[in-house]
């Protein structure tokens, strides 16, 4: 039978570029050809950099951001410009960092741009809209918890670092935090948590925007200092944490689990190796994972692994969901397939099928103007330099099967300090220990 590889395209040798502008933000222009544009405003400070006393305002300031600035004083005047442009626009807030982006019509971009910087730089926080907006965020937080997979991984953070560690907290932040707040308080940590140096402004896809018109733009842009990191511990917290959910006697059981281990840095030299190895352990259909714990053992509806890293911290995370009595033997197999992948070197056809599947979902991942965009500012982000999708996609085509056994044998170490968290109806945490006691 043939074999097809994904080739990516020639890069057009449209590359992108950063410079610093006076203020201290960072203007990238990542120019495709797109009749639209991504407008990517990326902030470098995320739930990891808040105190036990301002965990969540990152948060809440950015739905504050959505309900009026001193140009566009209503939120309704804010989504009718935007609608009027033919954009969609949205936000999110994350461990090391938060963005606010749009996208439209590539003829849009100083328009999307201004609403972007605008919602920043010159936010109203009005008392009435702070009130309405403060049930608002309690209501997500509640609705987050009540699901078991919002609950699973608000909660990973306990286990994998803990010890009161800003990394163990949930990126959506604490509900006495976000009731009690003033505007006063929310006033004084916008300007604070925003430092200029940490942010960049991602201008991709049809249309660009000059130095000047962006220094224009951000001229009122929050002055704070860039603070430093407090250094992550890993596995300070219990071993796992949990949460029973009794079903009615008529529902099928389910168990949800996370089990998760040290891993790398964003930085770390074998990132693009660890991400090849993620992927043929746990990154799809036609993963070892799925294959051998789904397809050949029936043993769960899903499984799948991912690496995340982070400034000075990675996390490996299996992720599936198993009837309670298939739990011991679903971990117990993932792990045995783990280790199977140290003391053996991947089969080439096999290598080769995984990285020719990276290669094809990165290049459709980041073939709009707007995942081009924020694809650009998360690189940024991590410090990552600016390569290409395609440059990427060249990257992984390099990785060899000894550098996946090398990484597999790297995270194998941390094995012995997994954590792992849960929602279902019966306590299976003994049983999982047991399977993790042999890695100790």
């Amino acid at each position: 039978m043939a074999h097809t590889t994904v080739i990516p395209a020639r890069s057009s040798g449209r590359t992108p570029s950063a410079r610093v502008l006076d203020s201290g933000v960072t203007l990238i222009t990542a120019p495709m050809d797109s009749p639209n544009v991504g407008v990517f405003l990326i902030v470098r400070a995320g739930a990891r950099d808040e105190s036990r006393e301002t965990s969540g305002l990152a948060h809440f300031l950015e739905h504050m951001f959505f309900k009026g600035t001193m140009n566009r004083p209503t939120s309704l005047q804010i989504t009718r410009e935007i609608d009027r442009l033919g954009a969609t626009t949205n936000a999110y807030t994350d461990v090391e960092e938060v963005a606010y982006y749009t996208t439209g019509p590539a003829a849009a971009v100083s328009d999307l741009a201004a609403i972007i910087t605008d919602m920043l730089c010159h936010p109203l926080f009005d008392a009435h809209e702070m009130e309405k907006e403060r049930n608002v965020v309690l209501q997500e937080l509640a609705a987050r918890l009540a699901d078991p997979d919002g609950w699973l991984w608000d909660r990973l953070g306990s286990v994998t670092f803990g010890d009161n560690q800003p990394m163990s907290w949930s990126a959506a932040g604490f509900p006495e935090v976000i009731g009690t707040v003033s505007r006063d308080q929310l006033v004084a940590y916008h300007g604070a948590f925003y430092a200029p140096e940490a942010m960049a402004l991602v201008i991709a896809g049809g249309g660009e925007i000059s130095d000047e018109e962006a220094a224009l733009l951000l001229k009122d842009i929050p002055n704070a200092s860039q603070a430093s990191r407090t250094p992550s511990r890993w596995g300070r917290g219990e071993r796992f944490i949990s949460d029973i959910r009794p079903v009615a006697h008529a529902d099928e059981e389910q168990n949800s689990l996370l089990l998760a281990f040290p891993g790398f840095p964003a930085l770390d030299e074998d990132r693009t190796a660890l991400s090849v190895f993620a992927h043929i352990y746990g990154g799809g259909m036609s993963s070892r994972l799925f294959q051998k714990v789904r397809e050949d053992r029936g043993l769960c509806y899903s499984i799948f692994a991912h690496h995340e890293g982070f400034d000075d911290a990675g996390t490996f995370v299996i992720s599936t969901g198993t009837r309670p009595h298939d739990a011991k033997e679903t971990i117990a197999l993932a792990l045995d397939e783990f280790h199977s992948l140290v003391s053996t070197a991947v089969p080439e056809d096999e290598l080769e099928a995984a990285k020719s599947a990276m290669t094809g979902r990165l290049l459709r991942a980041t073939e709009t103007a707007m995942s081009r965009a924020r694809y650009f500012g998360s690189r940024w982000r991590a410090g990552l330099p600016l390569d290409t999708p395609e440059d990427r996609a060249a990257a992984i085509s390099r990785v060899s099967a000894e550098e996946i056994q090398h990484v597999a044998a790297r995270l194998e170490t941390g094995l012995g300090l997994a954590r792992f968290a849960f929602v279902g109806p019966r306590d299976i945490s003994g049983d999982i220990c047991t399977v993790l006691d042999r890695e100790v």
